[in-house]
């Protein structure tokens, strides 16, 4: 576990409160570290090295702890668990809704029953790796139509909107700036297909418009039972600590010189000990004891 120790950017797990139950966060990478599309397959790596069983972050759960209390403080921006997929304002669906920024691979994804819905938004909530697949240049999202949420009444423009229930997707008419509403950036001009980001500078906004090779931090939801296992990788390893042994160190005597006249003394000692009482006796014993266990240095 020690091997992965540096993979770990944050030095705590971050409680989080969500409808009364503690959900723990930890920060693996920093802003700017992981591109958009690499988040999940390395949160699955760190669980197949380390026998852990963490998830990219929700985003009802990055919600709260962006917006509440002071665990923002310690976010990077990141994207969270769940896919988005629009069409520019006004454009039915068509079979699929393909994003293709100048550069970048095309972001693929079937609508399937929703081809020709207009002005709505396909959600999929709790993705992983395996709903991404490279198809030459193409980055298809294999999500089947049972898993994809529809978001009515998609706003056409940036600014302020309540929040679809399921999804947390901002949606309907613009309202004003409020802790209850998000603010949603999305492009007008093009579709789009992506993971849904979440900024630490700006809790109370949803982006949708981040290209595959824009790079955020990476945070990972912490299930209860890993809880131990993660804090003993993230927690400082202790020091060593100092020898007991006492280094003993005599002005204008050399170690060895010193080590001779112990010698002496030891002699002395045992001399001694066939005429004098042994509690005579006692207090050299112990002083030639101490000194035969301690360090000696020049």
């Amino acid at each position: 576990m020690g091997a992965v120790q540096n993979q770990v950017h944050g030095k705590e797990l971050l409680k989080v409160k969500v409808r009364g139950e503690t959900r723990n966060l930890l920060v693996l990478r920093g802003n700017g570290s992981t591109r958009l599309f690499d988040a999940h397959p390395l949160v699955e790596g760190f669980n197949a090295e380390n026998g852990t069983d963490l998830t990219v972050v929700s985003h009802k759960v990055a919600d709260v702890a962006l917006t509440v209390g002071d665990t923002w403080r310690s976010l990077p921006a990141f994207a969270v668990d769940a896919t988005i997929a629009y069409e520019k304002p006004g454009t039915k669906l068509g079979k699929e809704v393909v994003f293709a920024a100048e550069g970048e691979p095309r972001v693929v994804l079937a609508t399937g029953k929703y081809k020709g819905e207009r002005d709505v938004a396909l959600v999929a909530l709790g993705v992983s790796s395996t709903d991404f697949k490279k198809d030459g240049n193409s980055l298809v999202l294999d999500i089947p139509e049972s898993r994809l949420v529809v978001v009515a009444n998609f706003p056409g423009s940036d600014g302020w909107y309540m929040l679809h229930a399921e999804t947390g997707v901002p949606q309907g008419r613009q309202v004003g700036q409020s802790s209850d509403a998000r603010y949603l950036y999305r492009l007008n001009e093009s579709s789009y297909v992506g993971l849904l980001v979440r900024d630490d500078a700006y809790g109370l906004s949803v982006d949708a418009v981040s290209r595959a090779s824009y790079r955020f931090g990476v945070v990972a939801e912490v299930p209860e039972g890993d809880v131990a296992k993660i804090e003993a990788l993230i927690t400082p390893v202790a020091a060593p600590q100092a020898s007991k042994k006492t280094i003993i160190e005599v002005a204008g005597v050399s170690a060895d010189e010193l080590r001779g006249l112990l010698g002496r003394f030891r002699q002395d000692l045992e001399t001694l000990g066939s005429t004098a009482k042994d509690e005579l006796l006692a207090a050299g014993r112990k002083l030639e004891a101490m000194l035969s266990g301690a360090s000696l240095k020049e």
